[in-house]
This record gives C-alpha cells, structure tokens and sequence, in this order.
C-alpha cells in the first residue's frame, strides 16, 4: 500500500509489476543511448535549462525549497550527462529502461524490488537524522527532501534510490514510480505510466498487477 504524506506538492505515477525477468542484456541500454544522442544532436549547444519539459522536475524540487541545480532530480542528472556526451553505464534490462523512460520524460523514476520492501510505503519529506546508502554508494542525507519510505525507512528519492531495495538479477517483483510536480497534467503522466509499463514487459517481461496515480 503506497500514500502521499498530506499537502506534498507532488504526483505520482505508481505501478506494480509481478514476474519480471532481469538480465544483464543491453536491449534496452540501445534505448538509452539513442534516447541519449537524440538530445545531444539537438540541445548540445545549449544548457540543460534551455531543454523543453527539465522545468517541470525543478518545479518539483522548488516546491519545496530544494535547489534542483545543487542536487540534481535523476532525469536531470542523465540529462546532464547526455548534453555534456559523457558515458552512460548499462545497469541491468529493467533499471535501464528505467533510465530510458526518465531521460525520454524527463522526470524522475524509482524502481525497487518488492519483495525487499517491508510495510507501507509513505512519499513524504525526509526527517532529521535520515539517511540511506544510494546507487552512487554516497551516503545521502534526506532531511527535508522527498523520499519514499517503507516500515524500515527511507528507501529512495527522486535523485537516487538506495541499495536495500535495489533491483536484481533475481528481482521477480517490482514497485515502479515516476515523480511529477503536483500540478502536472495528469492524462499525460497516466499515459507516460502506460508507456512505462509497457517498455518493461517488452524488455522483463512481467504482467501489470496494479496502476494509478497518487
């Protein structure tokens, strides 16, 4: 079960996908790259704030007094590394589509194994003293950002996920969330979940469980 801590400025895009299959192929990564070279063929000459769609995850960040270009939203950062024709690294099929939807949308997205998520899951403000070990192996301090917590904790964010509830080889089931401004148009995020869900069942396979917005 997943809900919104009252009043966050924020939407969600929340889908649950049971049997998945995780490789190591880069069918997906292609994606990303292409997805990658697209924006640099066009926009490598310009800022990432020049780029239409970067306002809305630094809105989503402004919302609540965080300085999006100091810690960057996760689609940013890929943004970033796109414009700039830094390497991007393949993860595994179902990670890198997500990297590709989030590049592609330019909004944030979070994947976690399920079955390493303990409880409720609450999308609130991080509290005084929270912390987590993300992908970056940084230790990320998350008072008064977003994050998303189960019963043990802080488990994610929009800047990066942690390693407790990281995604597998072995990874069968998958909670998958796109971050979005409270006022983003919710018949498009619905159809960007839609795509979402779809690019994974065609790379992992899987079947949706549940879907909808927060």
């Amino acid at each position: 079960m997943w809900r919104v801590e009252t009043n966050l400025p924020v939407r969600l895009a929340v889908i649950n996908i049971q049997g998945v299959t995780v490789s190591d192929e880069r069918t997906a990564f292609a994606q990303l790259k292409a997805c990658a070279e697209k924006y640099r063929a066009r926009y490598a000459d310009q800022p990432v704030s020049a780029v239409p769609g970067v306002e809305h995850s630094r809105r989503l960040f402004h919302s609540i007094g965080q300085d999006p270009t100091k810690r960057r939203p996760s689609s940013e950062a890929l943004l970033h590394r796109a414009l700039k024709g830094k390497e991007l690294n393949p993860i595994n099929t179902l990670v890198d589509v997500g990297n590709w939807c989030s590049l592609d949308f330019l909004l944030p997205i979070c994947i976690y194994d399920a079955d390493r998520v303990v409880g409720a899951v609450e999308v609130r403000l991080g509290r005084s003293g929270e912390s987590y070990v993300g992908h970056n192996d940084q230790v990320m301090q998350m008072e008064n950002r977003y994050v998303i917590a189960d019963e043990q904790g802080p488990m994610g964010s929009p800047i990066t996920d942690s390693q407790r509830t990281a995604v597998t080889l072995a990874t069968k089931n998958v909670f998958i969330c796109i971050f979005a401004p409270g006022d983003y148009e919710k018949l498009k995020l619905q159809a960007q979940g839609k795509t979402l869900a779809q690019r994974t069942l065609l790379y992992c396979d899987g079947r949706v469980q549940e879907s909808g917005l927060l």
